[in-house]
């Protein structure tokens, strides 16, 4: 019988406490006098209010009201209620208009109750928008107490500083409370400063809600996007920050090309140096004819690339070039792929589980892994390395991975910690792999997929794949981590010593070019690759 953690009624505040006391102990100076006066004030409040306050902070939005505060722990809502209103932590009965009631807070019954002279085949939304946009100063028909959460942007504050993004929240805690997201005992970083200015923080909140607006609007309308663009805020000297903007205007600008408003998206896009910027630059003056600046871009992106993917983009954009300018190109040559062309039912079940099935009719023994199995044996392999202590690697105890994960010198930081790992793969130690496996099963590791990755599969790799193919794959991988962490093939299959990877296709789909991109690598290393079509 499986062993069930309960957490204590008020694990919460313990957990909120960890933010309370890492944001002064981090970043006083960066912290507002009002800042300091609430942590300072919140620390003196008496339990029960401490506990309601984060409560309040724990649900959405920023008005509440009394009747739908109901939390067994907490002995006696009012008196906490009251104390939190005399020290300012909320505000009771405040001013707000009708409209702003009835949209956060009234059912559309308790709209009419109050306003019997609408029509009731109204919808909530119309029924709101008919209302005044006057103060509400009818508070004593009320059957409950309004509430509105003061310094509602504490919360955000609190995390953003305490765990160095935007998207990790309180739940957080519980999962790790519960034991149902473990990290590993890495070291924590001496400074543990993400952040060296009140700048930096302000930014990334400031993104963090623009995001938000973007993925909820329509952006196909032009009116949103240059809504989004006039809130963008201006560049801050800080690598993650900066990074996050200059994705987000990337992404606008994309919104904008789709729209054919290319003068705007190319001014957005020459403000970023990520990709796919130059790419889609590149694209724009293509169809616009603008074939000078076209080739330009092209044999800029050529001499020096960003990355591997980008090199690869502009030698297809190099072709296109040559086409436009009269000369004949050749096809590039791409990796010769040993093919199986089979008819499957796929009536019942998808198209990698049918062939699996086929296969294993043919005596292969068949994981349907995809990506997962050489990203865990890598991550296995360099468990040590991806976890080693490298100064602002690590700044708190809920890092699934290194901050530097996908910099340009992460390995070489770690080099020698890389350089053994690699070794003693080579030396055919793979117990080691084993160990690891058993000794980290379910610890958050940015590769390792413990819920698809079972020991039969790691035992299967492990017996039937060269070790020396494996260091040269793992090479490959460390060449860019982000990018060769996808585009392997969906099927491994294992016969009487040896292996195969094998990338299934259905009717209509073709190879992608990070399917491409590993078969180059495949048959670089005389790794036994196949496509399976099914159907074709």
């Amino acid at each position: 019988m499986e062993n069930t953690v309960e957490l204590a009624p008020d694990y919460y505040l313990d957990n909120f406490f960890k933010l309370t006391h890492h944001a002064p102990q981090w970043y006083s100076d960066l912290l507002s006098q009002d800042e300091h006066q609430w942590l300072a004030t919140f620390d003196a409040i008496s339990k029960g209010a401490q506990c309601l306050l984060v409560r309040l902070y724990s649900r959405k939005g920023h008005w509440f009201r009394s009747d739908k505060l109901n939390y067994p722990e907490i002995d006696t809502i009012q008196p906490a209620l009251d104390e939190l209103a005399a020290h300012d932590f909320v505000s009771l009965s405040p001013d707000l208009t009708t409209q702003e009631l009835a949209a956060n807070l009234l059912t559309k019954p308790e709209i009419l109750a109050l306003y019997p002279q609408y029509p009731k085949s109204l919808k909530k939304d119309a029924l709101v928008a008919c209302l005044s946009e006057e103060n509400f100063d009818q508070f004593e028909a009320l059957e409950f107490t309004v509430i509105k959460l003061n310094s509602a942007h504490m919360i955000d504050l609190l995390l953003t500083l305490f765990f160095a993004n935007t998207h990790q929240d309180l739940s957080q805690f519980v999962l790790d409370d519960l034991g149902l997201h473990q990290f590993e005992q890495y070291q924590l970083s001496k400074t543990r400063r993400f952040f060296e200015s009140r700048e930096q923080i302000d930014r990334l909140i400031e993104l963090s809600q623009l995001s938000n607006l973007y993925w909820q609007c329509d952006r196909k309308q032009k009116a949103n996007l240059d809504i989004l663009i006039e809130a963008m805020p201006e560049r801050v000297e800080h690598r993650y920050v900066d990074r996050k903007r200059e994705h987000m205007i990337n992404d606008i600008a994309r919104d904008y090309e789709r729209i054919n408003e290319f003068e705007t998206a190319l001014t957005l896009f020459e403000q970023t140096k990520l990709t796919p910027s130059r790419e889609r630059r590149a694209r724009i003056y293509d169809k616009l004819e603008q074939n000078d600046l076209f080739s330009d871009i092209v044999t800029e992106m050529l001499t020096f690339p960003i990355d591997i993917a980008e090199l690869e983009i502009a030698e297809k954009l190099k072709q296109r070039v040559m086409r436009k300018q009269g000369f004949k190109v050749p096809r590039a040559s791409k990796p010769t792929c040993s093919e199986y062309r089979v008819e499957l039912d796929l009536s019942q079940q998808r198209v990698e589980l049918a062939s699996k099935a086929y296969f294993e009719n043919l005596g292969w023994t068949v994981f349907y892994s995809e990506n997962i199995l050489l990203n865990s044996l890598f991550g296995l392999t360099f468990w040590e390395a991806i976890f080693a202590p490298i100064e602002e690697a690590f700044i708190n105890a809920y890092q699934h991975r290194p901050l530097d994960l996908y910099h340009s010198d992460f390995a070489s930081k770690r080099q020698q910690a890389i350089n053994d790992a690699l070794e003693k793969i080579r030396c055919g130690d793979t117990q080691s792999l084993f160990d690891t496996y058993r000794a980290k099963f379910g610890i958050s590791n940015p590769f390792v997929h413990w819920g698809l990755f079972d020991e039969a599969l790691l035992t299967m790799a492990l017996t039937h794949i060269p070790t020396n193919m494996l260091a040269e794959l793992f090479n490959v991988m460390l060449s860019d981590l982000k990018l060769f962490r996808s585009g392997m093939p969906d099927l491994i299959a294992f016969k009487d010593g040896t292996f195969e990877w094998i990338e299934v296709k259905g009717p209509g789909d073709k190879l992608q070019d990070n399917q491409w991109r590993w078969f180059k690598e495949f048959e670089r290393l005389d790794v036994p690759f196949s496509v399976c079509y099914v159907n074709q």
